[in-house]
């Protein structure tokens, strides 16, 4: 698969707040907090399509604060905290090769850090391990389920810089309308919106026996022309 334009690179960055995750103290409660995103885009000349944006918009932050074992072992879900529009215009050249990808990537945002584990802002204790990347579940979907990732939530890859495919190119054009897996071609987010929005939910079920402290993660989506 080759990524010819980047189109855009919207980014959330994911701060998790780990504490004494011993209930009895009252001083040492929280153990998730503050999942917080900033958007920024990279425009990029397409070559096959007229014009592709990509557009993320939802809560500036998102807080996940666990202090009782069963947020602990239950986890947080926040659903529909994320939506993603997607815009690509070909009607002035009809180019046939004018098809899009929409892909996934992790980051831990630090040459320092093991690439299979969030990156560490402040650490509170010694004890414990640190959390994995792949703690982080995701769900992206539209009413069309047109995503190749599915209705359900995954697990992130283990180690961060791996594509997550949502929505990939295989040689076909997929024409909007279709309302199937893998809609790729020339559509817009208003005319067609059951397949050209995204809707992200995000799970962190962390379990017990982490390291305290604060530690990020960034999730980066980027919507790319692919031959």
């Amino acid at each position: 698969m080759t990524l010819l334009a980047v189109l855009t690179l919207p980014t959330k960055i994911l701060f998790l707040k780990l504490h004494n995750s011993n209930i009895i103290s009252t001083l040492h409660k929280h153990l998730f907090s503050a999942l917080v995103f900033a958007l920024f885009a990279v425009p990029t000349q397409a070559q096959f399509c007229d014009a592709v944006t990509l557009t993320l918009s939802g809560q500036t932050n998102l807080d996940f604060t666990y202090d009782t074992f069963g947020k602990y072992l239950g986890g947080i879900t926040q659903n529909g905290v994320t939506r993603l529009r997607i815009n690509v215009n070909n009607s002035i050249t009809s180019n046939p090769d004018c098809r899009w990808n929409l892909v996934v990537y992790i980051e831990n945002g630090s040459g320092g850090t093991p690439n299979d584990e969030w990156e560490s802002v402040y650490s509170q204790s010694l004890s414990g391990t640190p959390p994995k990347v792949d703690m982080l579940q995701l769900r992206i979907t539209n009413r069309c389920n047109t995503s190749q990732t599915g209705t359900q939530f995954f697990n992130v890859p283990v180690t961060v810089g791996q594509a997550i495919m949502v929505i990939t190119n295989t040689g076909i054009t997929t024409p909007a309308g279709a309302c199937t897996t893998n809609v790729n071609g020339p559509g817009n987010s208003t005319t067609n919106y059951d397949e050209y929005n995204f809707d992200i939910d995000y799970r962190l079920q962390p379990g017990v026996g982490l390291k305290s402290g604060i530690y990020q993660l960034k999730v980066r989506y980027v919507l790319a022309e692919a031959i």
